[in-house]
C-alpha cells in the first residue's frame, strides 16, 4: 500500500480525535473559568456580608450605650426626678394660679414632661430593637455559611450581643470573626505550588540544619 493511502486511511480517525480532544479541552476550560468566576463572586459576596454585620455589631452596641447613658441608671433617673419636679414647681409657683388651680398646672406641666420622657425613652429602645434586628437578619447567611470557622465566630459574635457581654468580648470576637472571613475569603494555592515550595524550602532547610550543626560541634585544642 502506498504511503499516501495509509496517510488518507489514518488520518480521518486522527483528525477525529483531535477534534474529540480539542472538544474536551475546551470544556474543560470553560467549566474552570466559570468555576473561578462562581467562587471570587462567593468571596467578594462573604467580605460584603462580613462588613455589614460587623457594622450592624457595632451599631447594637453604640445605640445600646446611648440609650443606657440617656435613660437608664441612676443618674438619668435622677436628672428625670429632678425636670419633673421642676416642672411641678414652676407650675405650683405660677403667680396667675392660686390653690387646687396651681396645683392642677403643676401636676399638668410635670406629667406633660414625664409623657415626653417616657415616648424619648420608649424610642430610644425601640431604635435599640431594631438595630438588633437588622444585625440578625444580616448575621443569617454567616451562620449557615458552609465554612465551620466562619458560622462558629458568627454564633459567638451573637452571643455577645444578646447575652450582652463586655466590650473586650465583643472586641475580641469580632478579630476571631474577620480574620476567619478572610482565611475562607483567601484563594487556596493549588496542590502543585505547594508542592513545589516545598520542595524549593527542603534543600534551604537542609543547609540551615547542616549549619546548625556545625556550629554545635565542638572544635579541636
Amino acid at each position: 500500500m502506498k504511503t499516501e493511502h495509509l496517510i488518507a486511511l489514518w488520518g480521518w480517525p486522527v483528525a477525529l480525535l483531535t477534534a474529540f480532544a480539542a472538544t474536551a479541552l475546551g470544556v474543560h476550560l470553560n467549566a474552570r473559568a466559570t468555576q473561578r468566576r462562581d467562587d471570587q463572586k462567593a468571596r467578594e459576596e462573604l467580605e460584603a456580608q462580613a462588613d455589614e454585620f460587623a457594622s450592624a455589631a457595632l451599631a447594637v452596641r453604640v445605640t445600646g450605650y446611648t440609650s443606657d447613658y440617656l435613660w437608664n441608671g441612676r443618674i438619668p433617673l435622677l436628672k428625670a426626678v429632678m425636670m419633673v419636679g421642676a416642672q411641678f414647681a414652676a407650675g405650683k409657683l405660677d403667680p396667675r394660679r392660686t390653690g387646687a388651680s396651681a396645683i392642677w398646672e403643676a401636676a399638668a406641666r410635670a406629667s406633660a414632661l414625664n409623657a415626653y420622657l417616657d415616648r424619648s425613652r420608649n424610642r430610644a429602645a425601640a431604635e435599640v430593637t431594631d438595630s438588633l434586628k437588622h444585625a440578625l437578619r444580616v448575621a443569617m447567611p454567616l451562620a449557615r455559611h458552609p465554612n465551620p470557622a466562619v458560622e462558629s465566630t458568627t454564633d459567638a459574635v451573637l452571643d455577645a450581643l444578646l447575652h450582652h457581654r463586655s466590650q473586650a468580648v465583643l472586641d475580641q470576637r469580632l478579630r476571631a470573626f474577620r480574620d476567619a472571613v478572610r482565611t475562607a475569603a483567601t484563594v487556596p494555592v493549588p496542590a502543585w505550588r505547594r508542592a513545589a515550595r516545598r520542595g524549593v524550602a527542603l534543600p534551604a532547610a537542609g543547609l540551615r540544619a547542616v549549619r546548625s550543626r556545625l556550629r554545635r560541634t565542638p572544635t579541636g585544642p
